[in-house]
């Protein structure tokens, strides 16, 4: 049953955003996506008129910043002026990782959440399956048939974005998820090495792991763009999974939105068109 009416979208044309919004629609909540240049983090004269009637939010903090909190927390101070009751923020598992410095930006962003005022959840995925063919890994399956990590032979139980959604959507709608933290994951926890096959087989070509260093991955990162400080999260997210801290499974995707997670191999299955090589 559905006790919130309009329901912000931030990050709406992105990976689990996109993926939300008909499942929002499907419950019967008026569903506002935020997107450029309608929203803009760093116009704050674009806040008022999406957060204008919203009851919730589903929170996707901006891209690429180790720290948001300086920019989103103007901005729940207004939406808690404008009448918001429920926040959903989209987190990450390496929180709970035991490297995470307690004032990394991730934990003060959460923490901003909790204090912000109207209720909230956390949502705390593993790995995203989609980052295999949406996101970073991408380029190096299509023009070097290859998954270049320095996870070692460390597993992650891959979570598909579209279960991130159904979970989201029902912290968003339904009531029973205050202050409820909840790390989202898939079914089983495999190697980099063991998705590098199965999406070679709905590649129809060998696709290999590569382990590298954590020096050679930080180069990587920073070359394609991305600062120093956010490179230095995603090299300590895989520096701990190759430590074996990121097989965790949970029962959150069955027991919150009521079906099975998706496998990596369904998933894989189904983005084959993403891995052809053109």
């Amino acid at each position: 049953m559905t006790t919130t009416k309009t329901i912000l979208v931030l990050g709406a044309t992105g990976k689990t955003g996109r993926r939300l919004l008909p499942y929002l629609s499907a419950r019967g909540a008026t569903v506002r996506a935020a997107s450029r240049p309608r929203f803009d983090w760093n116009q704050p004269d674009t806040y008022a008129a999406a957060l204008a009637g919203a009851d919730a939010i589903y929170l996707v903090p901006p891209d690429l910043l180790e720290d948001a909190t300086p920019i989103v927390g103007p901005f729940l101070d207004r939406a808690a002026r404008a009448g918001v009751r429920r926040v959903v923020l989209l987190s990450s598992m390496g929180v709970e990782f035991p490297h995470e410095d307690p004032a990394s930006g991730r934990n003060r962003l959460e923490q901003q959440v909790k204090a912000s005022g109207p209720d909230w959840t956390i949502l705390r995925p593993g790995g995203f399956n989609q980052n295999f063919s949406e996101g970073f890994l991408l380029p190096g399956i299509l023009h070097a048939n290859a998954i270049a990590t320095a996870t070692g032979d460390g597993a992650v139980a891959f979570v598909d974005a579209d279960d991130i959604a159904a979970v989201a959507a029902a912290a968003l709608t339904e009531d029973g998820h205050h202050q409820a933290t909840y790390a989202i994951t898939g079914p089983q926890a495999i190697t980099f090495a063991e998705a590098a096959a199965i999406i070679g087989a709905s590649a129809g070509r060998a696709i290999a792991h590569r382990p590298i260093s954590s020096a050679e991955l930080t180069q990587i990162l920073c070359r394609a763009g991305l600062p120093a400080n956010y490179a230095a999260i995603v090299v300590r997210d895989q520096e701990a999974i190759r430590e074996g801290l990121g097989t965790r499974v949970t029962d959150v995707v069955p027991r919150i939105a009521g079906r099975a997670a998706i496998p990596f191999s369904a998933y894989a299955a189904h983005a084959a068109p993403a891995f052809a090589t053109r």
